[in-house]
């Protein structure tokens, strides 16, 4: 499980060190992808996998089911840690999250995501305003 959150940097190449606490869930590779809000998202290839179980059972013929394929699939990469357990990130999702130097790398459970420090520092903020926590709390039964 993916928890925390991390400042790291991306070198000139793209590649990125992942946190060590996250490193032996790559020991089968994982998945990048394009997150909903302008981030990042990494899956490890079971969890990646499964995702894409359900992905393809969506019909073609379905406009939306469509674009979310192309959005999931388009959008994603397979990656591997080299020997100091960086990752490199594709040039086209680099400029999709804005990635520059300086990210945030966030636990969320079954993968983690990657922002921009600037982004993060916006969802950030939205995730701490109480009022609004309220009512996502208890949208879902979480007991």
């Amino acid at each position: 499980m993916f928890l925390g959150q991390f400042s790291h940097t991306i070198d000139a190449k793209g590649r990125l060190t992942i946190p060590v606490r996250f490193r032996e869930a790559f020991a089968a590779g994982a998945f990048i992808t394009q997150g909903f809000e302008r981030n990042l998202m990494v899956y490890t290839t079971e969890s990646f996998d499964r995702l894409a179980r359900r992905a393809n059972t969506l019909t073609t013929t379905n406009p939306e089911a469509r674009a979310v394929r192309r959005l999931l699939f388009g959008g994603a990469s397979d990656v591997s840690l080299d020997g100091v357990g960086r990752i490199l990130i594709p040039p086209f999702l680099r400029e999709f999250a804005q990635l520059e130097d300086e990210v945030v790398i966030v636990g969320a459970g079954e993968y983690f995501e990657i922002w921009s420090r600037t982004a993060w520092a916006q969802e950030l903020q939205a995730l701490t305003n109480a009022d609004t926590n309220t009512n996502r709390f208890s949208a879902f039964d979480l007991s």
